[in-house]
């Protein structure tokens, strides 16, 4: 299916969902919902277990991440944020 029709169809999926009060849902939720509808659930599941495999192999070889202090600042300064108290 090309972009826009893609787009169009789950603006149409977007508007059903509201329409029968279905407003409970995050917008992460409502995608997962779609691309399980559409055939799309399995490419993200194996975009999932790739990072997953990804992130698993960069930490066996030594890569720790950034420390939850160095995520927290950079967050709150990208989003402007005030520090925590």
């Amino acid at each position: 299916m090309d972009p826009g029709s893609e787009l169009t169809e789950f603006h149409r999926f977007l508007g059903e969902k509201l329409s029968h009060g279905d407003t409970v849902i995050s917008p992460e939720e409502a995608l997962d919902e779609w691309r399980l509808q559409n055939g799309n659930g399995a490419e993200a599941e194996d975009d999932d277990f790739e990072a997953i495999q990804e992130a698993a192999a960069l930490y066996k070889a030594g890569d720790r991440g950034v420390t939850y202090e160095e995520f927290d600042r950079e967050f709150r300064k990208r989003h402007g944020l005030p520090p925590p108290q």
